[in-house]
């Protein structure tokens, strides 16, 4: 059957009559201007140094290139440490790798290790100078010596004695004709060969001569022109020699050349004008024309079809970027750069291809595509693969020869397919090919040769109605079953059984499937079927005939999980459009293409791994999954095509620059064949490759540190540091940004870069393709910055590059402040001690005098103690008199049983004291206030006690006004001495009452002290005299008489102002007469003892913490 397929295939190419080839890779070129820093766009020269910096020499100055920005060299009137002039026409490195600049004026010399740049001018006054300042070339020689070419001699600066020696040649040697860009020079062991407007010269060393070789029109053994353009030496001791017109091989023994002319036919095109050359690696001549472009020349193929021509396509950024070229140069990773005259410098790439490409072409060879949209493949075998593209139909192609065939949906019958739009092609196990458009899907069979309708093909019970419904995806399971994904459901095949079984969702039931539109399906090797949707992910199993849903979305920590080796899985998928599945025939799990990521289920604990841009990838948007032979997994997005490597669990992009179609890929377009071979489609084209053959770039990068900037309070300032072990920083650096660059040209961006800092941090820190490090505020002190890369496909350079960093503190930070710092506190120390010594004498004089002096204290104290205890005694003594002669409570309860007294003395002995007494029926009592308190007032007390006895029990006064009368003239005669002196200004305030009970009578006579009475709980209060006994010297004063009719229940009250008088309560201030009023008038109702307790406990309340101020006295007493 396989026979039939190809033998129709071949039927139906073989009546194409073109002549077409098959476009195997996309040439694809950088282009770098002066919008990439470039300085100027006409490109003179390249060079790449022993270190594997670029240099690139131009109209306007000389750059220097890393793979990332280009540092410029110019002329500067107002700098000597500038370059001399900026049209750069030569370079050449020594052995110490300084670089030697030939410029329009004078030659330069850029040390590797500083930077530092010496000028060579001619100086008139100097025969050692240089001889003219116009340089066309420069070479070094064998010994170290700078050889230099003006336009009347050969120039050498000996590396001995740093003089110039000058070989002057005749005027028919050189003219003032100029090159372009200067002469070329190549240097042997023998001597020098040089380019000229006038053919090619050498110069022997040993005999100091010049000799030229000429065109000659009738020798064809002579050079082909003669303005020679450039020269290259070869290892057989040949040189390749270019020309205005074709370039030429010298056979340096036999002295003849042989002439080639890319077009031989015209002696005047564009490509016969040679103006550089380059042998790159792989032995191909590459030649720079004026105009005609870039052409590659295999020497060993001398053919017209030898040449392969690059030129600028006016609609194609990857091409060529001018036809005009001054330069080339290959670097140490076989990248070819191509400078222009006016537009830049370009690279090509020269590293075997590992991705090849089908595209359709329009000039007249190619391979004939019918659109570069490619929506599914599908290899027939070695030779045919099937291309369905978007609204062309199926393009057929013959791998071997190039040749395509279209069938589309308007051939005849039995020729065309129901749509143009070709979204899935599979061949079942029939050895049938089913093709899914957007318009229903046409079978074809290669025993009829046709194409027909699948309900043509097929007696189906059940017609659904495909029309207008784009297929997304077929696939056959181990049944033999067709699975159709459309937007309106899912189908399943039976052609066996002539049976269709659609699959519709159905949000009541949870084991439908979860949307009808249907994208992605595929079998596992447990016989499930998995079926990617719109929205979400399903799993049929045949046996139940339902559909489970595989990781539905939830929310919080429950969606997480963190494995053992520490990597976090998720419970549900991190998008519910699925675009691809794939099983993993290695482990078992499910690789899914989401919009958000790769994504990797595993069966056995339910969780998902996630792959993103964060991880590598090189895009979130997954098209289709494919495993290699070797299990790593490759991908297609919307930005190229990425891979992971399982074992090594590391991603790798591929772009356009790896030779894709493009970046952007299409759902549904991948195939892998039974060889191993993939392929994936995309909106330009098919890229197919040998994951297995993949070659990656050999090629060790050397790692440079190439520049520090700092920050500080006076701004931003970068620091060449290429060549130096270490840099001083000050701590006033408070930021640093170190740049450096593994210098491999192929990918920049995708080279890579981990870093250590020393004293710092103990770890590597890989940080991706960023080619600088910044640190904020290092302490002071040494650290010791390393850093190594890798080139585009990860081989590293593990050697690196390291830089030592020292940071200097500040002043007060130094060793000498610190030395300071501890001479001042060893000084402070000791003066310290001095004085303290000093102190301790001092001290323990004092302190011997204290003794004394204690001793002498002690003896007072003793003293003081002996007669305090005797006043102590004699006031306790006091006190007991005080409490005798004052009446006792048992004649205050006989005489008034319904009384109370509260009787609180500040001091031991009291200033206030009371009175007692009965006589002829009636009742004394006073309440007593004595000036002062303590021991003046007990005294004061005593006196005022046995005056009142004496007026009351022996003058036998009954009326309280005389009673006080009486009690004040006492006072003022027994503290008068005479009547020239002042009297003493002590006395007493009082209250006195008599009780008259048999007729309800009760009189009170006070000073200052008043008479509460509480009659129906309403306080009617009675003053007395605002003068207070024994302080008054006007003898007509007296006190009055106040006589009260009482009720029995009424309530009396005198007192002193001790209670009053207390500070406390929350403030700390006086009670006052008011609230203790109101106080008296609260408690009145309560019985006589209740009273007296409560007085004492609201006192203390009061009081608190407080001292008491004065000696407190009440006395209650209920009338009856």
């Amino acid at each position: 059957m396989k026979i039939k397929v190809i033998l129709f295939f071949f039927l139906i190419i073989s009546q194409i009559s073109n002549k077409v080839y098959g476009q195997l890779f996309e040439t694809f070129l950088e282009h770098y201007t002066v919008d990439n820093g470039l300085s100027q766009s006409t490109v003179l020269c390249i060079f790449q140094d022993s270190r594997g910096f670029l240099w690139v020499g131009t109209q306007d100055g000389l750059n220097k290139f890393d793979g990332y920005r280009f540092q410029l060299y110019k002329y500067n009137p107002l700098d000597s440490n500038s370059i001399s002039s900026n049209w750069i026409n030569a370079m050449a490195e020594d052995n110490d790798g300084n670089m030697w600049i030939a410029t329009q004026n004078g030659l330069n010399k850029i040390e590797r290790k500083s930077g530092q740049i010496k000028r060579y001018l001619h100086d008139p006054n100097n025969p050692y100078s240089i001889v003219e300042d116009e340089i066309f070339g420069v070479v070094i020689d064998l010994k170290g010596n700078v050889w230099t070419k003006t336009a009347s001699s050969l120039n050498k600066l000996s590396v001995e004695t740093g003089q110039f020696s000058h070989s002057e040649h005749v005027s028919d040697y050189f003219s003032s004709a100029k090159s372009d860009k200067g002469f070329p020079m190549v240097i042997d062991e023998i001597g020098i060969w040089i380019g000229s407007p006038f053919g090619l010269i050498f110069y022997n060393f040993e005999y100091e001569h010049f000799k030229s070789y000429v065109s000659n029109a009738s020798d064809p053994n002579t050079i082909s022109d003669n303005f020679v353009t450039d020269l290259i030496k070869t290892k057989d001791g040949s040189l390749w020699v270019s020309t205005k017109n074709g370039f030429n091989k010298f056979n340096t023994k036999t002295k003849k050349f042989k002439r080639y002319y890319p077009v031989p036919t015209d002696l005047t095109h564009q490509s016969n004008s040679i103006s550089s050359m380059f042998l790159s690696y792989d032995n191909n001549l590459w030649l720079g024309t004026s105009g005609g472009g870039l052409l590659k020349f295999n020497p060993t193929d001398e053919k017209k079809s030898s040449y392969k021509t690059f030129k600028n396509e006016p609609f194609n950024n990857n091409s060529l970027g001018y036809d005009y070229i001054l330069s080339l140069c290959e670097d140490n990773s076989h990248n070819l750069w191509i400078g222009t005259d006016g537009k830049g410098l370009d690279k090509l790439d020269l590293k075997p291809k590992n991705f090849y490409l089908y595209r359709g072409t329009t000039g007249d060879e190619g391979i004939r595509l019918s659109s570069n949209v490619i929506g599914s493949l599908l290899l027939l075998n070695d030779s045919i693969l099937m291309i369905g593209t978007w609204e062309n139909g199926i393009d057929v192609l013959n791998r071997n020869t190039g040749k395509t065939f279209n069938v589309s949906d308007n051939g005849p019958s039995g020729k065309r397919i129901m749509g143009n739009n070709v979204h899935s092609l599979i061949m079942d196990s029939r050895g049938l090919v089913w093709i899914g458009t957007r318009n229903g899907i046409s079978i074809y069979d290669p025993k009829t040769n046709l194409f027909t309708d699948v309900f043509e093909k097929f007696k189906f019970n059940f017609v659904p109605n495909l029309n207008k419904l784009r297929i997304y995806n077929l696939f056959e399971d181990d049944h033999k079953n067709i699975w159709v994904s459309t937007k309106n459901g899912i189908f399943r095949f039976e052609p066996d059984k002539n049976t269709i079984t659609p699959f519709w969702s159905n949000f009541m039931d949870l084991n439908s499937l979860s949307n009808n539109s249907g994208i992605y399906t595929m079998q596992d090797s447990d016989g499930y079927v998995w079926v990617g949707t719109a929205n979400g992910l399903n799993r049929y199993d045949y046996n139940t005939n339902k559909f489970i849903r595989i990781g539905e979305k939830t929310t919080g920590k429950n969606n997480i999980k963190e494995d053992s080796t520490g990597k976090i899985k998720f419970y549900s998928i991190s998008s519910t459009y699925i675009y691809s599945i794939l099983e993993d025939f290695q482990d078992g799990s499910i690789w899914i293409g989401t919009g958000t990521g790769l994504n990797n289920y595993n069966k056995k604990d339910g969780t998902f791994v996630y792959y993103t841009e964060k991880d590598g990838i090189p895009n979130d948007m997954i098209y289709e999954i494919i495993q290699d032979r070797k299990g790593n997994i490759w991908f297609s997005t919307n930005r190229g095509i990425g891979m992971l490597d399982k074992t090594s669990n590391t991603i790798r992009s591929f772009d356009v620059g790896d030779g894709l179609q493009g970046l952007e890929f299409n759902n549904g377009a991948s195939y892998i064949s039974k060889k191993g071979e993939i392929f994936f489609g995309g909106s330009n084209g098919v890229t197919f490759f040998y994951p297995d053959s993949l070659k990656d770039n050999p090629f060790i990068p050397n790692i440079v540190i190439s520049s520090l900037v700092k920050t500080n309070n006076d701004g931003k300032f970068e620091m060449n540091v290429e060549g130096l072990d270490v840099i001083e920083l000050s701590y006033n650096d408070q930021n640093i940004i170190i740049n450096f660059s593994a210098l491999e040209y192929t990918k920049p961006s995708k080279n890579k870069y981990t870093y250590l800092m020393k004293n710092l941090n103990d770890n590597w820190v890989p940080i991706g393709n960023r080619n600088f490090q910044e640190f904020s505020n290092l302490p002071p002190g040494e650290y010791e910055f390393l850093v190594k890369g890798s080139n585009n496909d990860l081989v590293w350079n593990e050697e690196g590059a390291s830089l030592k960093i020292i940071v200097h503190p500040p002043w007060y930070q130094t060793l000498w402040a610190y030395l300071a710092y501890l001479l001042t506190v060893v000084t402070i120390i000791y003066i310290f001690i001095s004085s303290r010594t000093r102190k301790l004498k001092q001290a323990n004089q004092v302190l011997r005098m204290k003794q004394l002096a204690a001793i002498e204290i002690a003896k007072q104290k003793e003293e003081l103690t002996v007669k305090n205890k005797n006043i102590t005694d004699s006031i306790n003594y006091a006190k007991r008199i005080q409490e005798a002669m004052l009446p006792s409570e048992f004649l205050l309860r006989k005489l008034l049983p319904q009384s109370f007294i509260l009787y609180k003395p500040k001091d031991i002995v009291s200033g206030d004291f009371y009175w007692i007494s009965e006589h002829d029926g009636r009742i004394y009592v006073a309440a007593v206030d004595c000036t002062g308190h303590g021991v003046p007032g007990a005294f004061m007390s005593i006196i005022g006690y046995d005056l009142l006895r004496s007026i009351i029990k022996e003058q036998k006064i009954s009326k309280p006004s005389e009673i006080l009368n009486l009690l004040d003239l006492g006072i003022s005669e027994t503290f008068s001495k005479n009547v020239n002196q002042t009297s003493v200004k002590d006395g007493m305030d009082i209250s006195m009452i008599v009780i008259d009970r048999n007729h309800h009578i009760i009189e009170y006579a006070g000073a200052f002290n008043p008479l509460l009475i509480i009659r129906d709980n309403k306080i009617i209060e009675i003053n007395g005299n605002r003068f207070s006994i024994g302080r008054t010297d006007d003898n007509d004063q007296k006190y009055d008489n106040h006589v009260f009719q009482y009720k029995s229940g009424d309530m009396a009250y005198i007192f002193t102002d001790g209670y009053a008088d207390q500070f406390g309560g929350p403030l700390g201030k006086k009670m006052k007469q008011r609230r203790f009023r109101h106080l008296i008038l609260t408690i009145s109702g309560l019985a006589l003892n209740k009273q007296r307790e409560f007085l004492d406990e609201n006192i203390a309340n009061w009081k608190g913490e407080l001292e008491q101020v004065d000696d407190i006295l009440i006395i209650g007493v209920m009338l009856e």
